[in-house]
């Protein structure tokens, strides 16, 4: 028991030191300044805005004997007006403490803010070195992973062209005041699909294990099984057409009797491919064994419908066409960026991602829109930040296919 209870507690705090990393690293890649330092609730130290008035010296009465009426009005008259000028030093000394005070209370905030601002870089940087060996090795692969982009278009069937424009002013964002994330889209790890088209199948399987852990499940799908699903026309002979678009296999499940999608355990990915059969025909027994299924999904086609599904904790599975500041990314994709270096890659194709949350941009980013799409890819822990990016959302108008985003709603296992 102690066991499985440490396991937990390792699972939990590693979930969470990952979603930190990437969370913290867009932002900052975003230019954004360090979150500012308030003071707390239970901060207490006093800013007095005043101070205590000193003592003041009694002035000895004179008896009113020895003076006459004229004198005694004039004592009268200087008597206050020294009153006056001790009380106008008070209060200019006081007042001389209140501008040192907020002079000390500023130069403190920007201390904090420094020192936290060097905080934040310091962990950018350390969180670097460790994505840094899986970078080297991506960027090494690269020309794999682009060589098995491809046209979504025909693989997803006749869609007719749906522009996406940009987020109005007018929809609220709200859940959360800077980004909102997926509950749980953390808890699953970045994968690979190797030298194979099956980015869409990949998307696909993260966003059934998301909402997946949110119903406290951990299943592990069969992304081998979700591919050949995912491609009736290469089911029963072999064909050599790359690519698939993952809305086939989710209703292949909707239309299922029972659990129709099997665990990884049972149905394991092979990440080399196998020219003439892209489906790799036929599958093992054991790919037959489904545990998993998905009950519903709705098509989005406007920024709304994406903020909207999001905020419901729905990922959502985009096809994109692939700009040159894509691929080698640290994090952010913008549309400014992608007209930087010329004309698109010559292998530039179709390729499919999971949304997952969204940030808000900066001021110096409004052109680019409202907010950029944090998205998890399936090219290992080296492509953009630790495997994930933040998409803007004049770079998905413009880049997006007409396939439908499709976010998925309800899944359920054994």
């Amino acid at each position: 028991m102690m066991r499985i209870l440490l396991c937990l507690v390792l699972s939990i705090n590693t979930y969470a030191s990952v979603q930190n990393d990437v969370l913290t690293t867009l932002w900052h890649e975003l230019g954004h300044p360090p979150k500012k330092i308030v003071k707390k609730e239970n901060d207490q130290r006093n800013y007095p805005n005043t101070l205590a008035k000193k003592e003041e010296k009694k002035v000895m009465p004179i008896k009113e004997k020895e003076l006459s009426p004229g004198q005694r009005k004039i004592e009268e008259i200087k008597a206050r007006n020294r009153k006056l000028i001790q009380q106008r030093k008070v209060e200019s000394h006081a007042s001389d403490n209140i501008y040192d005070q907020y002079r000390k209370n500023l130069s403190d905030l920007k201390r904090q803010t420094t020192t936290t601002l060097a905080s934040q870089k310091n962990m950018i940087n350390k969180t670097r070195e460790r994505w840094r060996a899986a970078r080297d090795e991506f960027l090494k692969n690269l020309s794999h992973y682009k060589e098995n982009t491809f046209s979504l278009e025909s693989v997803g069937g006749n869609f007719q062209r749906a522009p996406l424009k940009l987020l109005s002013t007018s929809t609220p964002l709200s859940r959360g005041e800077d980004y909102y994330v997926v509950k749980n889209a953390f808890k699953v790890g970045i994968k690979d699909q190797g030298k194979r088209p099956t980015c869409s199948a990949f998307a696909g399987a993260s966003a059934i294990e998301i909402m997946l852990r949110q119903n406290q499940s951990n299943v592990d799908v069969s992304e081998q099984y979700l591919y050949w699903s995912s491609k009736p026309y290469c089911q029963k002979s072999p064909c050599s057409k790359k690519g698939s678009w993952i809305s086939y296999a989710y209703d292949n499940s909707i239309n299922s009797k029972g659990f129709n999608i099997p665990s990884e355990g049972n149905c394991p990915y092979n990440s080399l491919s196998r020219p003439g059969n892209e489906t790799q025909i036929p599958l093992s027994s054991s790919c037959q064994k489904g545990v998993v299924k998905v009950d519903s999904y709705q098509k989005i086609s406007t920024s709304s419908k994406i903020i909207e599904a999001l905020e419901k904790d729905r990922p959502i599975i985009i096809g994109v066409k692939l700009s040159p500041n894509f691929y080698t990314t640290s994090g952010i994709i913008t549309y400014q960026d992608s007209l930087v270096g010329g004309k698109m890659d010559q292998h530039a194709s179709g390729h499919a991602l999971l949304l997952i949350g969204y940030m808000k941009l900066p001021k110096k980013l409004a052109h680019e829109g409202r907010v950029c799409y944090i998205t998890a890819n399936s090219w290992t822990q080296g492509w953009g930040a630790g495997g994930y990016g933040c998409l803007s959302e004049k770079w998905l108008t413009q880049y997006k296919v007409n396939n439908p985003f499709l976010a998925l709603s309800k899944v359920r296992s054994l």
